[in-house]
């Protein structure tokens, strides 16, 4: 369901693009724009860092937001309804293959991916 989600976001992106629409910044947050993703080199254990930028909703109301990225990590906030914009600037997954969002918008922490509607 998610990765229909987001291919038509790409695809009406794609479309908007070429006819020369510029898209509002809360638009584009339908479908996850990533601006780069590269992975660093990990030995056994270490996080894996993977640079992105883009907008992801939340997928229900209550879900945590943490000060680190692994379950364990202090509730700092808490999503406050079902298709909450968020933005993320960064995207690691932890030394258990967990894959957390850094977010700055709202608010700042650490989201887990089967949160959000970005892919996890």
């Amino acid at each position: 369901m998610r990765i229909r989600t987001l291919l038509a976001g790409v695809t009406m992106g794609a479309a908007l693009l070429a006819g020369g629409i510029t898209v509002p910044a809360q638009a584009a947050s339908q479908a996850a724009t990533t601006t780069a993703a590269s992975v660093s080199g990990t030995a056994s254990g270490q996080t894996v860092v993977v640079a992105e930028e883009g907008w992801t909703n939340a997928l229900r109301a209550g879900d945590p937001v943490r000060d680190d990225y692994y379950s364990t990590g202090s509730v700092l906030w808490r999503t406050s309804a079902a298709g909450q914009p968020l933005h993320y600037y960064s995207k690691k997954i932890n030394r258990y293959g967990n894959v957390w969002y850094q977010l700055n918008s709202p608010q700042w922490g650490w989201i887990y991916c089967g949160n959000v509607a970005a892919p996890c």
